[in-house]
């Protein structure tokens, strides 16, 4: 085994290719890929790698010399299968094990997996993981529910950073998979109000299956003045959850006086802010990136301990030969919440009945 399959994304598209199976270094473990969700900033790489390679080049992420046709090797979302264990590997788990890990490699100065031009992502058939930060996947947890252990920490790290109260109202902009994260976190922090808000009517029922006790679509009302409205003389604490950076801007100059806004999604391009509204209204302006490793721990023990609906997440699953036609689907409108690739099989987008 040399070779295997690959998802490489470059030029503004995704194309299956053929790749060297990875050795493992010091410290290291070969997995194989069971599960892997496709990401919103998947898509935002694809869609905008230019201003992601310049973001990446500025902070030191990618040499310089590095250009913006380099490939990148997606996925980050991920259960695995222990295959090979490197040198200096204590192997406290078993060959054949199921893992998930938080996607970075210490090892490789903190590069991130399915992120990093150079780094095998979970994408492809085999990939590399630190055996430091290595999770087991307990026993009756299937391999797409580990998987969404990741976004699930996305959203939980943003609840903390937000220092919401339980007596404060939330409002989540964004019913997708992180937006579903947040008010999922929320409801497990104990908070009593919490506002979805998403233009989709389906999102919202998700919504409600979350956790979430009030609902607005925001082109049929003020989805800010609404949650304003239940919050009264209370703080509103605002997660951007979509990724639209115009929306920062707006929620500025919308929000009440006092409230705090968590910047949750992906943006690259640089934005026009008036910060006299935020000055003048005492905002809070926070930025919410990854988690922290206790963090992704505690998502995949609330899946474990069915402490949210999963399932309802899961939208479709897809063979590693598809995932071309799935970026497709998913680079237009739709109604996906999480597309699982499995890249140990063949076959076009499945829709998962939960």
């Amino acid at each position: 085994m040399t070779m295997m399959n690959s998802i490489v994304m470059q030029n503004g598209g995704v194309r299956l290719t053929k790749a060297p199976v990875p050795k493992p270094s010091a410290g290291q473990v070969l997995v194989r890929s069971l599960a892997c969700g496709i990401c919103g900033s998947d898509l935002h790489i694809t869609r905008h790698g230019n201003e992601v390679f310049d973001v990446y080049r500025s902070l030191g992420i990618m040499p310089s010399e590095m250009d913006n046709q380099s490939e990148v090797m997606l996925g980050h979302e991920f259960c695995a299968e222990i295959v090979e264990y490197g040198a200096n590997t204590t192997q406290s788990l078993a060959v054949g094990s199921r893992v998930t890990s938080v996607p970075l490699l210490m090892s490789q100065n903190g590069a991130g997996i399915g992120v990093t031009p150079g780094v095998y992502g979970a994408y492809s058939e085999y990939f590399l993981l630190d055996e430091a930060l290595m999770i087991a996947v307990p026993e009756g947890v299937p391999s797409e529910a580990a998987a969404l252990t990741e976004p699930l920490a996305v959203g939980l790290h943003a609840v903390n950073r937000s220092d919401i109260e339980v007596q404060d109202t939330a409002l989540v902009v964004g019913c997708g998979p992180i937006g579903l994260a947040v008010i999922s976190a929320l409801k497990q922090r104990g908070v009593k109000r919490i506002v979805a808000v998403d233009i989709q009517q389906q999102k919202l029922d998700l919504a409600k299956a979350f956790g979430a006790t009030d609902f607005a679509n925001p082109k049929l009302e003020d989805e800010v003045a609404k949650g304003a409205e239940i919050a009264d003389s209370g703080r509103l604490v605002i997660y951007e959850c979509v990724g639209k950076y115009t929306l920062i801007d707006d929620f500025m100059r919308r929000s009440p006086a006092g409230a705090r806004i968590v910047v949750t999604g992906i943006h690259t391009a640089p934005a026009t802010i008036n910060y006299a509204y935020a000055t003048v209204k005492e905002l809070d302006l926070r930025f919410s990136y990854y988690y922290q490793p206790h963090e992704f721990e505690q998502c995949l023990h609330a899946i474990a301990e069915h402490k949210l609906p999963w399932q309802k997440m899961l939208t479709a699953t897809v063979g590693i030969d598809g995932v071309e036609a799935a970026f497709d689907t998913l680079l237009t409108p739709n109604d996906h919440i999480k597309v699982v690739i499995e890249p140990w099989r063949t076959g076009d987008l499945q829709v998962v009945v939960a």
